[in-house]
């Protein structure tokens, strides 16, 4: 298996699930972000855990050959990204992200698509 399909895969599964636990505790996962600002070595350390994700998909594959590919890479970027303003700019980087209200309709409506655009990556990476 190719290192594209690896990573579609895993990064498929993470969507999938992450798309599951906003869709079953949105008002918990609603209320994460206040707790990444009133608790600065936990923005921190996710943004460590985002850095180190996105650099290390980065480092292995950094290919826009086709749209399987481009994704991971973007999904690479994203993470990097995430990562440094967390890091570097936490406290205002989730007052910003934590505007998106997922404990109401439209928490329902992201989490759906979420675990959608997984099981199409997972479906995917297994062609």
């Amino acid at each position: 298996m190719a290192v594209t399909q690896i990573l579609a895969a895993l990064i498929g599964l993470y969507f999938i699930c992450g798309g599951i636990a906003i869709l079953r505790d949105r008002k918990v996962m609603a209320g994460m972000m206040e707790s990444l600002i009133d608790q600065p070595v936990l923005g921190y350390l996710g943004g460590v855990m985002a850095f180190a994700i996105g650099g290390t998909i980065l480092a292995v594959h950094s290919l826009w050959t086709g749209w399987l590919a481009g994704f991971v890479t973007l999904v690479g970027w994203v993470a990097l990204a995430e990562g440094v303003l967390l890091i570097a700019a936490r406290e205002p980087f989730l007052r910003i992200v934590s505007k998106l209200k997922l404990d109401n309709r439209f928490g329902t409506i992201l989490s759906l698509g979420i675990i959608a655009l997984g099981g199409v990556l997972l479906a995917a990476s297994l062609l």
